[in-house]
């Protein structure tokens, strides 16, 4: 469009519009220096180009208050309005927001944090973190000094069961830790944490007896103590039960009653109040969470969350959630299945990947003394399509029995042949399957090939695969291999056995239960 400039009066008016014009077609990366040079002249400009510049200034003096979207679900914020948000892919979550100022405190998590340490007496900070800032940098000999000589770093639990759990957890319980603790529907989570509140409750902090705060936001205080019932556990005084959902009311409670630890059931189900998203959203799970971090290092109690799975077997809510807590437990076991299995993923104060083994029974949660036994039939005679290997959970040996099933595939029909492992990863029965067809006798492109891990377990070390060949082998030709014969090592590509890591602790594990030889 062609610029009309009309002569008038205004020359310096004229000026400072041609300059800020200059600026703004500058900013789009156009040379705005011919522009200065036309429109240098005293001649003001069009109305037209006037009002088209008007709000052009307007949004410039107007910079403290934007104009964003944001979304109700993850909490994520954008310039432009779209169907999907680009984080949580999910659809018609963006809002219009008009953001006035940097509102201080770092998320509602972290606002909820500072209002309990405003209660408690404490100085609440600008800006909030994950922990608290430390007053000054301390040596690493002084800190381990006091660590050593502190009574209440590590909170020892009673009974099998107690040091069952303590041995998934690095030896106890730290004061202060966030430890997340997840698992299908049905798996047992509730109970156990709830037999761990009544261990706690016992043993207290600082080696005294102290109350245990047991939150839930899915089951009603009635339910949850005809549950205590069942297991024997209502005679107990120093567990309290509250049921409620509201972050702010249960933070309240904590700071009433003063607790030795705390127990919330889950995290997917409480909300903050300044957040407009519904409980169990990314942004809710993230400042709850994050809230109760900075109570349990503010405080030092340990805060137990119960978290949900998804089909995929992940903790519901954001990834962040298993950076922001210090510990992560996961709990294993079908619902037809007595056995549980307590793993540890991750820890910040001990060793991961260990494992604790219980026996789900009425009266809830019981450590297994001998897993190995517990995983094992009974070998006094041979069986034909079983092999018995050692693996590794953590610093633990377990003995466990693998079987297998070859069959002959129906002749005239065109589909391959099966393969269906449980408690093998697939991909790893096709490598073994292919090693056997290119180095031995084994042809198993003729017949269908189950294998299966006796008890439920879920095998993934490598030290387990002579174990499935050798199931394999003896279902193919019907030959038992020898009762009191165990077989632990890793296949490579060219059929060659590569040793396994801590061999003197799987045979002393053999030993134990009468097998007389390790291949």
């Amino acid at each position: 469009m062609s610029l009309r400039l009309v002569l008038g009066r205004g020359a310096s008016v004229g000026r400072k519009l041609v300059g800020q014009l200059g600026g703004l077609v500058g900013h789009t990366g156009i040379l705005h220096a011919p522009l200065r040079d036309r429109f240098g002249c005293n001649r003001p400009l069009h109305s037209s180009l006037r009002r088209s510049i008007a709000p052009v200034r307007a949004a410039s003096t107007s910079s403290r208050s934007k104009q964003l979207y944001k979304c109700t679900e993850c909490g994520e914020t954008t310039l432009q309005w779209s169907g999907q948000c680009m984080s949580c892919k999910k659809w018609s979550t963006l809002e219009k927001v008009q953001v006035a100022q940097q509102q201080e405190g770092g998320g509602g998590g972290a606002r909820a944090a500072a209002r309990f340490e405003q209660q408690e007496g404490g100085v609440r900070r600008d800006r909030g973190g994950w922990v608290a800032d430390s007053d000054a940098p301390r040596k690493i000999r002084d800190v381990s000094n006091s660590i050593h000589t502190s009574k209440k770093w590590r909170l020892r639990l009673p009974g099998a069961n107690g040091e069952e759990f303590g041995r998934v957890l690095g030896g106890g319980i730290m004061p202060g830790s966030l430890i997340l603790v997840g698992g299908e529907p049905g798996v047992g989570k509730s109970t156990l944490l709830l037999q761990v509140a009544e261990m706690m409750a016992c043993s207290g902090k600082d080696g005294e007896t102290g109350p245990v705060l047991y939150v839930s936001g899915e089951e009603s205080v009635e339910q949850i103590g005809s549950r205590a019932a069942r297991m024997g556990m209502d005679s107990s005084e120093n567990v309290y039960l509250y049921s409620s959902t509201r972050l702010n009311v249960i933070l309240d409670a904590v700071l009433q009653l003063n607790p030795s630890a705390l127990i919330v059931d889950s995290i997917q189900t409480v909300y903050l109040d300044d957040l407009p998203s519904s409980a169990g959203s990314v942004v809710q799970v993230r400042e709850c969470a994050s809230a109760l971090l900075q109570v349990a290092k503010k405080s030092g109690i340990p805060v137990f969350l119960v978290g949900h799975v998804t089909k995929s077997g992940d903790i519901a809510g954001p990834r962040v959630l298993e950076h922001i807590v210090d510990v992560v437990v996961y709990m294993e076991g079908g619902r037809q299945q007595a056995v549980r299995l307590v793993r540890c993923v991750k820890n910040r104060y001990g060793p991961t990947d260990e494992v604790g083994v219980f026996s789900m029974e009425d009266e809830g949660m019981v450590a297994v003394n001998n897993p190995s036994a517990f995983f094992l039939t009974s070998k006094d005679a041979p069986s034909v399509c079983s092999a018995v290997t050692v693996i590794m959970e953590g610093t633990r040996p377990l003995m466990m029995e693998v079987q297998a099933l070859c069959s002959r595939t129906q002749s005239g029909t065109n589909a391959p042949p099966l393969r269906v492992p449980s408690g093998v990863k697939k991909e790893r029965l096709w490598l073994i399957l292919a090693v056997l067809s290119k180095h031995t006798r084994i042809r198993p492109f003729g017949v269908d090939v189950h294998v299966n891990v006796t008890g439920g377990l879920n095998v993934s070390e490598p030290s387990a695969d002579l174990a499935i060949a050798c199931a394999i082998g003896s279902s193919y030709y019907e030959k038992p291999l020898p009762s009191d014969t165990a077989v632990v090592g890793e296949i490579g590509l060219g059929g060659e056995l590569r040793p396994v890591i801590q061999v003197e602790r799987r045979i002393m594990e053999a030993q134990k239960l009468g097998f007389r030889r390790i291949v």
